[in-house]
C-alpha cells in the first residue's frame, strides 16, 4: 500500500514539473534599437555675403573709358543663398541705400566717396551689382577711377603731384533701414564688406593692397 502511494505521489509530481515545462512562454530575443536620424538644424540664419570682387571700368586698351561712365567701376556682392525680397521693398536695387568709399593711404585724399548710380540684383538673386564712379581732385586737376595697378600711376602723379604705392580699397556699406530676407523669411538688417581693386587681393591686408 505504501509503495502504491508513493508511485501515485511520484506520477504527480512529474506530471506538475512537465506542466510547468510546457506553460512556460518562450523567450522572444530583444529588438536592437533602430538608428534614429539626426533632426536637421533649422534655418535661421539670413543671407551672408561670401564674396565682394571689384570691377574697374576703365578701358586700358583704348586709354580711356570707352562706353563707360568716366571713373566708373563695380562692385559685385555674392550671397550664399537667394535673396526673396527686402524691406522697404525695392531698397536693396535703391542706389540712396548704399554707401561706397574708396580708401587708400598713399593717395592725396585717403579715403574717398564714390557716388552709386545703380545697384541691380541678379536672375539667380544670389548677386547684387553695385555701379558707381569716383574722382579726386587737387589744383583743379581731376583724377577719375580707381588706382587698381601701377599702369595708371604716371597719370595720377602727373595730375595729382603725388606717386601712390598700394591700390584701392573699396568698402562698401548698406544703410541699416534696408532689411534683406530669404525664402524662410530670416531677416537681417544692412551689411557691409571691402575689397581690393586688384586682380590679386580681394580680401585688404594691414599694409594695404598691391599695386
Amino acid at each position: 500500500m505504501k509503495k502504491y502511494v508513493w508511485l501515485l505521489i511520484a506520477a504527480a509530481f512529474a506530471v506538475a514539473v512537465l506542466a510547468m515545462v510546457g506553460c512556460k512562454p518562450a523567450e522572444t530575443p530583444a529588438e536592437s534599437p533602430s538608428p534614429t536620424a539626426p533632426t536637421p538644424t533649422a534655418d535661421t540664419a539670413c543671407p551672408k555675403v561670401v564674396s565682394t570682387v571689384v570691377q574697374d571700368l576703365y578701358d586700358y586698351f583704348a586709354g580711356g573709358w570707352g562706353t563707360a561712365t568716366s571713373g566708373g567701376f563695380k562692385i559685385i556682392i555674392t550671397f550664399d543663398e537667394p535673396i526673396a525680397g527686402s524691406y522697404p521693398e525695392g531698397c536693396i536695387e535703391n542706389p540712396a541705400a548704399w554707401t561706397v568709399k574708396v580708401k587708400n593711404g598713399s593717395r592725396v585724399t585717403t579715403e574717398l566717396t564714390a557716388s552709386v548710380t545703380k545697384a541691380t540684383l541678379s536672375t539667380d538673386k544670389k548677386k547684387i551689382t553695385i555701379e558707381a564712379t569716383v574722382s579726386e581732385t587737387k589744383d583743379n586737376n581731376t583724377f577719375y577711377g580707381l588706382l587698381c595697378d601701377d599702369s595708371r600711376v604716371p597719370e595720377y602723379k602727373n595730375l595729382l603731384g603725388k606717386t601712390p604705392v598700394v591700390a584701392d580699397t573699396v568698402t562698401w556699406k548698406l544703410n541699416s533701414f534696408c532689411a534683406i530676407y530669404d525664402a524662410l523669411g530670416n531677416v537681417c538688417c544692412g551689411g557691409e564688406g571691402e575689397a581690393c581693386c586688384s586682380v590679386v587681393c580681394e580680401v585688404t591686408i594691414p599694409t594695404g593692397c598691391p599695386l
